[in-house]
This record gives C-alpha cells, sequence and structure tokens, in this order.
C-alpha cells in the first residue's frame, strides 16, 4: 500500500518530507540528499505481513546516518534489506558492506550506522526482536555475514515473491506469509554464524510445507515427487519432517481435507459437488474422501454441506 509519494508535495517542502518518512522507516538520525528540487523524488509501500513489515522504497541517491548519541527505537528490531536497483556502501557494526542489486544486508536499529547509495530500490523488512526467537549475541555477529550465506539468494527471491502478492493478501495469508519470512529471517541469520545443519533443514521443511500448499489439488503429490522437487532422498525428506513431528502424508491430507472443508461451506450457493470438491483437493476416492472427512469433523462431507446451507 502506498504511504508516500513525492510527486504529491510541493517541491519546496519535498526535502523535509522525504528526509522525516525514510529517517523514520529506517530508524537513522540523519538524510542528506544527493539532489536537490524536482530531482529529489522518493515514494514507499508499506504491508504489515503477519506482524512482520514489508517496505518497497524508490529514493533518488542519498546519505543516511545514525549517530551513535540517537536516542533508542520504540522497538528493537532488525532491518534485512534487499537490492533492486542502486548501488552503494553499507557501513555497520564495523563492517563495509557493499550494496546493490541480488545484494541481501541488515540492520541493527539500535546501533549506529552510515549507508550511501545512488538513485535506489530496495525490499526491507523490519524484524522485531522480540519476534525473532534468537539470543542477542547470536544477532549482531550475524548482520554483517548473511549476505554471503548460501540463503541469501533464497531470501532475496521470498521477498520479492511477497512483494508481488502483498495487495492481494487475505488476513490469513499474510499471517501465512508473515511466519514464513520470519522463519526465513530467522534461518538466514543463523546460517550466518555456522549453525548450517538445523538451519537448512528448518528452510526445507518450510520449502515443502510451501509447495505442498501449492500443490494440494494434484493426485501425484506425494513423497517421492516433493523430495525429487528438493533434490533430496525420499529417506531425507522423512527425517527432516519427523524431527519436527511431522508425518508427511497425514499432513497432506488434514491440508486436502481442511481446504475441502471451507470449500463445502461455501458450496451451496453454487451447486458445487461433493465429487467435484474432493477430486479438486486431490481425493482419487471419493469414498475414502467421506470416510476420512466424517472421522475428522464428525460428520459426512454431504451432511456438512447440507448444514452450511
Amino acid at each position: 500500500m502506498l504511504v508516500f509519494d513525492s510527486a504529491t508535495v510541493p517541491v519546496r517542502e519535498r526535502r523535509s518530507a522525504i528526509t522525516e518518512t525514510i529517517t523514520s522507516a529506517a530508524s537513522a538520525t540523519f538524510m542528506t540528499p544527493d539532489r536537490a528540487g524536482d530531482r529529489l523524488h522518493m515514494a514507499m509501500d508499506v504491508w504489515d505481513v503477519g506482524g512482520v513489515a514489508l517496505f518497497d522504497t524508490r529514493c533518488s541517491g542519498h546519505t543516511l546516518r545514525r549517530s551513535p548519541r540517537s536516542a533508542a527505537p520504540e522497538e528493537d528490531a532488525v532491518l534485512v534489506t534487499c537490492g533492486l536497483e542502486g548501488r552503494g556502501l553499507h557501513q555497520h557494526l564495523g563492517h563495509d558492506i557493499s550494496v546493490g542489486p541480488a545484494a541481501v544486508w541488515a540492520t541493527l536499529v539500535t546501533e549506529p550506522y552510515l549507508h550511501h547509495v545512488t538513485d535506489t530500490r530496495t525490499l526491507t523488512v523490519k524484524v522485531p526482536l522480540s519476534l525473532l526467537g534468537m539470543p542477542e549475541g547470536m544477532v549482531a555477529p550475524a548482520l554483517a555475514l548473511i549476505g554471503t550465506s548460501p540463503l541469501a539468494p533464497l531470501f532475496w527471491h521470498h521477498l520479492a515473491g511477497v512483494r508481488r502478492v502483498a495487495d492481494d493478501l487475505n488476513a490469513a495469508a499474510a499471517v501465512s506469509l508473515g511466519t514464513s519470512t520470519l522463519a526465513l529471517t530467522r534461518a538466514l541469520l543463523a546460517s550466518a554464524v555456522g549453525d548450517d545443519r538445523e538451519v537448512l533443514e528448518d528452510v526445507l521443511l518450510m520449502r515443502v510445507q510451501a509447495y505442498v500448499s501449492q500443490h494440494l489439488g494434484e493426485t501425484d503429490l506425494d513423497a517421492s515427487r516433493i523430495a525429487a522437487e528438493h533434490h533430496v532422498s525420499v529417506r531425507q525428506l522423512y527425517k527432516v519432517c519427523a524431527r519436527s513431528g511431522l508425518h508427511l502424508e497425514q499432513w497432506i491430507i488434514r491440508q486436502r481435507l481442511g481446504r475441502a472443508h471451507e470449500e463445502l461451506a461455501r458450496a451451496s450457493a453454487s451447486g458445487i459437488s461433493v465429487t467435484s470438491v474432493a477430486h479438486r483437493w486431490g481425493f482419487k476416492s471419493v469414498s475414502h474422501f467421506a470416510r476420512r472427512f466424517r472421522v475428522t469433523y464428525g460428520m459426512s462431507p454431504s451432511e456438512w454441506l447440507e448444514m452450511s446451507r
């Protein structure tokens, strides 16, 4: 959702309006633009994705600075940023980090930083430390290293994907994507400080769950296909699922039943049949679908459909 567009601000007021908007979003103390007048521009969209703020920012070249004496922000948080356009340098926690398209970098908003960039576009998530669930002593050392993490490209593409659908998310989808974004942020930071095996397994599980959700209606969705899609053995897939207490086949069935249950509740007015709903959500056998539905919900699909009329 667009929250600021400098094109709507009179030129004489543009610098102060841009400065106020971007310093607030980035927990900065000062902003120095590289140009003035009508050549100075900025636009920002912001979404709440399940408790995680997502920013899409387009801005002319500038320098941002947070001084050591800055007042503490209202909430401790980490900004994780993905570059789309523009190049520059991010100085933070004793490290000089080159930023640009496809780069990933991070900022702990309670600490000083200096950031200079040419005309730029970035995607940023602001994650409260209270939601991150990581020891504070692990967060700061990871920040300078996340750009070299093997998970950085995955995070970049994930955030770009969230941005593409952000305007169309309903509340439930926003919560789900927020949870995934939070988990991937945590994994990205943990992988940067060498806690690789469990982190990679957590990310694999997250990707498997997302893949299953996207393909629930396909009858050939099984462990072999899922393992092949994610370049692991079936044995490794089961091991990763078991570590999280997830029985893959039963979880898939529960997800399918849940989707069918929701659709049947809405289907009475449209004349959709139990058979068509069962097939749409990946059940080859309508009788098997009906049995599992009754066990789960205490009534048959037909009875649930009748109650929903």
